[in-house]
């Protein structure tokens, strides 16, 4: 009588057991192959995180370092507005020309 894996029960042949011997060990084979490429695959994994977390921490801290040149770029331009507005140009030619005419009028009374 078969059973339903297609090996006969009750008075099993030689035959029977080592092809039920021969399947079984095929597939204790085919597991360890399988769990070979599992550990493979969980190393790879490993690796990947690793990496992936290096990359985490880079970013974060160029994220910082961006933050932190573009506080200083805004005080810079803060300071340039400053400068600019108390040190007016034309305030600096209207001073150059009334000292010229000055240095002029002081050469003139010179020579006469």
């Amino acid at each position: 009588q078969l059973s339903l894996d297609g090996i006969t029960s009750g008075g099993v042949s030689g035959r029977g057991e080592s092809a039920s011997a021969a399947a079984l060990r095929q597939q204790d084979d085919m597991i360890d192959e399988l769990a070979v490429g599992v550990d493979r695959l969980k190393n790879q994994t490993n690796l990947i995180h690793t990496e992936a977390n290096s990359h985490v921490r880079l970013l974060n801290e160029m994220d910082a370092n961006v933050d932190l040149a573009n506080q200083g770029l805004e005080e810079e331009t803060r300071r340039a507005m400053r400068l600019r507005e108390e040190k007016s140009v034309w305030r600096l030619h209207l001073i150059i020309a009334g000292l010229s005419i000055l240095l002029f009028l002081l050469i003139l009374m010179g020579l006469s």
